[in-house]
């Protein structure tokens, strides 16, 4: 199977550790959807990334679709909760994690702009609110627990570490290791597992 990402897709990053967690073979093709001669279209519609596609050329899009088809294709390690309610939790994380990505992709996009065509500064405080509102939650969350939720690893520790690295990789002024301590320490130690000390982008 291949996988259609960049180096700088926060979603893509999602799926990669996901991949290296359950030891899954794949190719990644650095595919940019805005390149004139991407592929992106010919499996996801919407031209978005990342797209998995499956050795019978199936396509499966988005990155939350994909780790549940990642997950029902190899149970072990178990990264979703079997249980109604513990699912619904590492979901909820999953949504927290994507949610803070989704505004700092905003923002990061709009700061590409020529500065007479950027948005004005309460739609930028409005997104930087979003992120300082999921990252709150997540700390009283987490406490001080190991991980995010039950007793062992899971999508919701995901969720969590890829969202956190990719503020640290585009929005360095925001300085969340300050007001909340607890992230802090989850994400050093996630930094060291394999999974995602793998899927890191350079620096």
């Amino acid at each position: 199977m291949k996988l259609l990402g960049t180096p700088g897709s926060p979603y893509a990053r999602k799926v990669r550790i996901v991949l290296a967690e359950k030891r899954i073979s794949y190719e990644y093709v650095i595919d940019r959807p805005s390149s004139p001669e991407t592929q992106v279209p010919q499996f996801n519609p919407l031209g978005k990334i990342p797209v998995l596609v499956c050795d019978d050329d199936r396509a499966v899009y988005d990155s939350v679709v994909i780790v549940e088809y990642l997950e029902g294709l190899v149970a072990e390690p178990r990264l979703i909760p079997a249980a109604f309610s513990d699912r619904i939790e590492v979901k909820r994380w999953e949504a927290l994690g994507d949610g803070i990505a989704d505004a700092t992709v905003a923002i990061s996009h709009d700061l590409r702009e020529p500065e007479a065509q950027r948005k004005p500064a309460p739609w930028y405080e409005r997104q930087r609110q979003k992120i300082q509102r999921g990252l709150a939650v997540m700390e009283r969350d987490l406490g001080d627990r190991e991980f995010c939720h039950g007793a062992g690893f899971s999508l919701a520790d995901i969720a969590a570490g890829f969202a956190l690295a990719y503020l640290d990789q585009v929005l360095k002024d925001v300085d969340w290791r300050r007001d909340f301590p607890q992230l802090k320490k989850l994400a050093a130690r996630l930094a060291t597992r394999e999974s995602f000390a793998a899927t890191a982008p350079a620096v």
